[in-house]
This record gives C-alpha cells, structure tokens and sequence, in this order.
C-alpha cells in the first residue's frame, strides 16, 4: 500500500494528540524562557565561580589534548606515506635507468642485437645449418637448432 498517497492516517488521529496540541496555545516561548531562565540563573548562583571557570578550563584542556593528539597521528601517517612514496620514486628511477642502460646496449651491441634476432625473429645466418627439433610436449610448435660452421 502507498503510504505517501494514502491521507487516512491524518485523518485517524487518536483524540489525545489533538487534546494535547490544544492544551499548549497559550503558552509562548518568551514566558517559557522568563520562567526557566531566572531559576537556571539561581541554580548557579549556588556553585561558584571558580569552579565553573574549572570546568571550562577542563574541557578546554580536553577538547586541545585531543585536537593535538589527532593532529600528530595524521602528521605520523602523512610521514609514512611520504616515505614510501619516495622509496618507490627511487625505485622506479633506478628500474628507469637499467632500462636505459638495457635499451643502450641492445641498439649497440652487435652480439646483442644478433641474439635478439635469433631468438625472438628465429633468423638464422646463412651459412647456418637449421635442423627442426620438436618439443617433448605434443602440440607444440617445432624449434629449431642451428649450427654455426
């Protein structure tokens, strides 16, 4: 059932709810606050002020304590992560590097360059002798074997 579109529960209040919303029209919030103001006012006439200023030095004292510890614990983790964050820059520059080093060497190095070839492109020279070896696992492509005179 569609409560949003069904207006019978406005219309089926139990009669104390509407007894009781009419007992209070009179009553404003000016004479509710004339009322509880002043006796709030006398009650703390009763404690004194030292006290009063205690507490609020206390809570203060707390409310500090504790923006300062969750300050320090976030600036710790900050810490860490920043840490790690360089640790892994480093590391990556270094893996930069040896590939760079890598990359130098496989465009200059002709022994380099020749094993590239024969084992990637499988070029053979040639003046090579290519014998076909098939693999110990069935369904495998055939390798070859070169010999070099």
């Amino acid at each position: 059932m569609n409560i949003a579109g069904n207006t019978y529960w406005l219309t089926n209040r139990p009669p104390t709810q509407q007894i009781t919303a009419r007992a209070f029209p009179e009553m404003s919030v000016r004479d509710l606050s004339q009322d509880i103001v002043p006796a709030t006012v006398r009650g703390l006439r009763l404690i004194p002020s030292w006290i009063i200023l205690g507490m609020i030095l206390l809570a203060t004292l707390g409310i500090c304590a504790t923006v300062l510890i969750r300050t320090r614990a976030e600036s710790r983790a900050s810490q860490l992560q920043h840490q790690q964050m360089l640790d892994e820059i480093a590391a990556t520059r270094r893996a930069n590097e040896s590939l760079k080093i890598e990359i130098r060497r496989m465009t200059t190095d002709p022994n380099i360059i020749e094993s590239a070839a024969r084992l990637r492109l499988g070029m053979v020279r040639p003046n090579d002798v290519v014998i076909p070896v098939e693999p110990a696992k069935q369904g495998a492509a055939f390798g070859t074997l070169s010999f070099v005179r």
